[in-house]
């Protein structure tokens, strides 16, 4: 049988154990059952009760669960906590810089989700317009708890249409120049500017900030996972490409 692999993993045994538990919460809290789910991801049911018992499956068939469960890899590589503590403390010195927004034209040595902790070299593939955003993920770990968070570098313009899920979201423009596209409407976040919406309706972050520009476009972003509506996977006029 040949060694399953994920990008960016090193021990995928090891990691599947943490990722297990984390996408079948994630898919309880959506509201889902193993079948819904695995009608969605267009995969077997024993596939998805094998990655949810920790065992790895292949990253295609787990980049489809993500994609249906609305997250990605890295926020179900952090071990829950084992125990009731009040406050989650993020320290930067601790967080990796990850490719978030890969572009199609990029070499195939550069995957979604590599760690790129040099700042040179995040502004480089971004030059080269084979990336166009990095993500620090600040998963939430408390007992309970919905809200989640990420740091966001962002370079240029985006290829996809954007993202639409269920819940609120926040984001703060932190430095640099935002613009905020929801729906049909498109807002410039200036450095102190911040806007709230309904992640349902679909939506994507771009930088405004020249090409060479030595101060990319940085924001904070703040959601919380909630049951699923029905809004957030019906179709739209927004994106006739999905």
């Amino acid at each position: 049988m040949p060694v399953t692999e994920w990008t960016g993993v090193s021990d995928t045994l090891e990691a599947a154990k943490i990722v297990g538990p984390r996408l079948k919460k994630i898919r309880e809290n959506r509201g889902l059952t193993i079948r819904d789910l695995a009608e969605r991801a267009k995969i077997s049911k024993n596939t998805v009760l094998r990655i949810e018992q920790g065992l790895p499956i292949s990253e295609a068939n787990l980049t489809r669960l993500c994609d249906c469960l609305q997250t990605i890899l890295p926020n179900l590589l952090i071990p829950e906590k084992k125990d009731d503590s009040k406050v989650r403390v993020h320290r930067y010195a601790e967080e990796q810089w990850r490719i978030a927004f890969r572009r199609k034209n990029a070499p195939k040595t550069i995957q979604d989700f590599d760690v790129v902790e040099d700042s040179e070299e995040r502004q480089r593939l971004s030059r080269l317009r084979y990336v166009s955003g990095f993500a620090i993920s600040h998963e939430c770990l408390l007992e309970g708890g919905n809200i989640q968070s990420a740091l966001m570098e962002v370079h240029g313009d985006q290829e996809i249409p954007g993202f639409r899920h269920s819940g609120e979201e926040f984001v703060y423009c932190l430095q640099g120049k935002l613009r905020l596209t929801v729906g049909k409407e498109s807002f410039i976040l200036n450095p102190g500017d911040g806007a709230s919406f309904w992640s349902r309706y679909r939506h994507r972050y771009e930088s405004e900030m020249p090409a060479d520009s030595p101060t990319p476009t940085r924001i904070l972003m703040v959601w919380f996972e909630a049951t699923e509506e029905p809004q957030a996977r019906s179709h739209d006029d927004e994106c006739e490409t999905d």
